[in-house]
């Protein structure tokens, strides 16, 4: 299945320690983000003062009923 088009995007490489990926791995997971990519430009959204260009946290899913 095709992604949703997120609008303008450039790519940002960065390296990162070993254990920052692990922690990184857990947190998606932990918040339900779906890619370590959309975790990462979320939080950088968020910390150069963007908030209206997160897609992801602070996101409330609603519970699936039976």
């Amino acid at each position: 299945m095709p992604m949703h088009h997120k609008g303008d995007r450039k790519e940002v490489y960065g390296r990162v320690p070993v254990e920052v990926k692990r922690l990184l791995e857990a947190k998606k997971e932990e918040l339900g983000c779906s890619s370590e990519s959309q975790l990462i430009a979320d939080v950088l959204c968020t910390f150069v003062g963007r908030p209206d260009l997160v897609r992801e946290l602070g996101q409330e899913v609603l519970p699936l009923t039976a």
